[in-house]
């Protein structure tokens, strides 16, 4: 079993929640923070009564959350964000919190004990692509902020 201890921000979303089974499948102690705004925990509940995976549900904007969250691992994988592409034009003050605020709390966090993060962006940096699937040099057209 590997000794690692990982945090998985966004854990209970589409894509975090697929990191988590596959962390677990490979024997790593999980810890997910989620405020459930758009994930669900239905999509993680089969791990929640194990002893590889803690749950905390809170958002990264709070930076008592964002401390508590990083405490004791190694490695964390950022895939906390405000989905919603939209939004970003029709209210920029929600992307600010959500992406910015959130992710300032979580490095400062990080700062002082945690030195690796994989960080993931979206495929909307991409803007409506010409082909799919989409190349990772495809170039850069995002449709929101």
């Amino acid at each position: 079993m590997c000794q690692l201890r990982i945090l998985v921000t966004g854990g209970a979303d589409f894509i975090g929640s697929h990191v988590v089974d596959r962390l677990v499948n490979e024997g790593f102690w999980v810890r997910v923070v989620d405020n459930l705004s758009s994930g669900s925990l239905a999509n993680i509940e089969r791990h929640v009564d194990s002893s590889t995976i803690e749950l905390v549900v809170g958002g990264l904007k709070d930076p008592e959350v964002a401390l508590r969250v990083v405490d004791g691992v190694d490695t964390v994988i950022h895939y906390a964000a405000n989905p919603e592409v939209r939004v970003s034009t029709t209210n920029p003050e929600v992307h600010f919190n959500e992406n910015i605020v959130a992710k300032f709390n979580l490095l400062e966090a990080m700062r002082r004990n945690v030195r690796e993060l994989v960080f993931a962006s979206s495929s909307s940096v991409y803007g409506e692509p010409l082909e799919i699937p989409v190349e990772e040099d495809a170039p850069i057209k995002p449709v929101s902020i």
